[in-house]
């Protein structure tokens, strides 16, 4: 008859087995930053105007977040077909962002400003970040729930192509992200114009 002691390790490692078994993403996160400098709200456009290097489809951006998935997959051979045993992926995110150098002459209103916007714009690139881990999450998902293939070439294909096919979609997705929020305005990314 088992001891107690064992029966609470069995019991303990049952209920560890399943959260140890479900990868979750590694993430990683880097931070770029343009300096711009200004005492007023027409300084800092100009400013975001001539330093920002975030350019898409010939329009100028305050702010960008790139996201990559990395993933990789380990199958179990078997006599007659190859099965996925593991899943792991790696989201790299780059934010770039503007930083102000305050001068000594900007207002408290304008540095007030200026704070809720960069609070709202980061706000704003974060869901650009939650998407490429919906992205990666969903790779994990897809990939270790394909079926067993007769060849262990097919079942990398397989894989390679749902990994590709979830990357296209969540870049569909981002798109409409952007539009709906108009790049953040309408969620509150918004610094006055001159």
């Amino acid at each position: 008859m088992p001891s107690l002691n064992r029966i609470v390790l069995i019991h303990l490692l049952a209920l560890l087995w399943p959260a140890a078994a479900i990868a979750e993403p590694e993430v990683r996160i880097r931070h770029v930053y343009y300096h711009i400098t200004g005492e007023n709200a027409a300084e800092i456009w100009d400013q975001i105007r001539q330093k920002s290097p975030v350019k898409h489809n010939g329009r100028l951006h305050v702010a960008y977040t790139r996201w990559d998935v990395s993933w990789r997959f380990w199958w179990l051979k078997k006599a007659d077909s190859c099965e996925i045993s593991r899943v792991t992926t790696v989201l790299d995110v780059a934010y770039t962002m503007p930083k102000l150098e305050t001068e000594k002459k900007s207002s408290a209103k304008l540095v007030s400003q200026w704070e809720d916007f960069i609070e709202a714009l980061f706000s704003h690139e974060q869901g650009h970040k939650e998407l490429g881990l919906q992205a990666a999450n969903e790779i994990e998902d897809r990939i270790s729930s394909l079926a067993p293939s007769a060849s262990c070439s097919e079942l990398e294909r397989a894989a390679n192509t749902a990994a590709k096919d979830i990357i296209d979609e969540y870049s569909r997705i981002e798109e409409e992200y952007d539009r709906w929020t108009n790049h953040g305005i309408r969620t509150g990314a918004v610094f006055p114009q001159p």
